[in-house]
């Protein structure tokens, strides 16, 4: 009976999908823990600065679609770029891709420019000026 009974629990419960929820929350909690960033706006652009240490630059890349800003950090996990066969016995470090996303309106998409360099992505994101020609201004 007690069988039966937790059997049909496990199909009323999706276990996989907990499994895959808690797998999600884990990334947006990394990236949010890891990946410090600091967003500063300035009167001409944004720029995102954001900490990668230890990432390689061609496993970065930055999106800009939809107004929205993505940053996504790939590593593997094998610990295949430690340059050893050694085994691993304790991690601190994070092997894992990052991803963070921020929104921006009103920026000149074919300009933003990124840079990497000791660990850190600056992002620049410069801004559409406002259209004040012709404007009257009523005294």
């Amino acid at each position: 009976m007690r069988q039966h009974l937790f059997g049909r629990l496990d199909d009323l419960v999706p276990v996989a999908m907990f499994k895959q929820f808690q797998r999600e929350v884990t990334t947006v909690l990394n990236a949010h823990l890891v990946m410090k960033t600091d967003v500063v706006e300035h009167d001409d652009d944004y720029t995102v600065t954001a900490e990668l240490p230890g990432y390689d630059k061609d496993a970065i890349t930055v999106r800009y679609a939809d107004e929205c800003l993505t940053i996504r950090a790939a590593q593997p996990t094998d610990g295949a770029n430690r340059g050893d066969d050694g085994r691993m016995l304790h991690r601190e470090r994070p092997a894992a891709d990052l991803t963070r996303r921020f929104s921006f309106k009103n920026v000149l998409k074919d300009q933003i420019q990124a840079h990497y360099n000791d660990g850190l992505l600056t992002v620049t994101l410069p801004k559409k000026v406002a259209d004040d020609a012709g404007k009257i201004t009523i005294q």
